[in-house]
């Protein structure tokens, strides 16, 4: 396994056990540090910095911080709606763009036809914006213990989720070497 999907993970985990020890804001903050480390981490593995992962990490201090200041948890609950909502906007204005977005970021791994870039896209808006819309029903409608153990978990399901839709999407609109981005048997 690779160590770089690895540690996308590692925040995540901090999150579980910080709010486990010391309840959300505790959770968040060891989440902020963990995030750090993995930023750290993919610089000196690749000599780049992980855009989405200093977007994370800059929603959440400050909303961690707004929380902390107003002594409200709803603030760091919010974060992931806001941070799925605009990720959602970004690839929606990447769209426009040429190459897109999407294309230029994939473009490498992906062999696609036009419709097959277009479709990814409105594919990770969709996900992006039901990501926003679970986020959304689960801490209105559940304990602080329940939300934290879905905002910690479910990013490996939503990685998934991202996952299997561009691979059916890439599946149906390739382009490359023997016309298909899969070996069949």
């Amino acid at each position: 396994m690779d160590k770089r999907f690895v540690i996308e993970f590692i925040p995540g985990i901090a999150f579980i056990v910080g709010n486990a020890i010391g309840g959300i804001f505790f959770g968040a903050g060891l989440a902020c540090i963990a995030t750090v480390i993995a930023i750290a981490l993919r610089w000196r593995w690749d000599k780049t910095l992980p855009w989405m992962a200093i977007s994370i990490f800059v929603l959440t201090v400050v909303f961690l911080v707004a929380g902390l200041v107003f002594d409200y948890t709803t603030f760091v609950k919010v974060s992931g709606t806001i941070g799925s909502v605009a990720f959602a906007g970004i690839v929606a204005l990447g769209a426009l763009l040429r190459p897109s977005l999407l294309r230029r970021t994939l473009g490498y791994k992906l062999e696609m036809s036009d419709a097959g870039w277009r479709a990814l896209h409105v594919a990770w808006i969709g996900v992006s914006l039901a990501r926003a819309a679970a986020n959304e029903a689960v801490w209105r409608n559940s304990s602080d213990d329940v939300w934290a153990i879905y905002n910690g978990f479910a990013d490996f399901a939503w990685f998934g989720l991202f996952f299997a839709v561009t691979w059916l999407v890439a599946h149906r609109y390739w382009n490359g070497p023997d016309e298909q981005p899969v070996q069949t048997q």
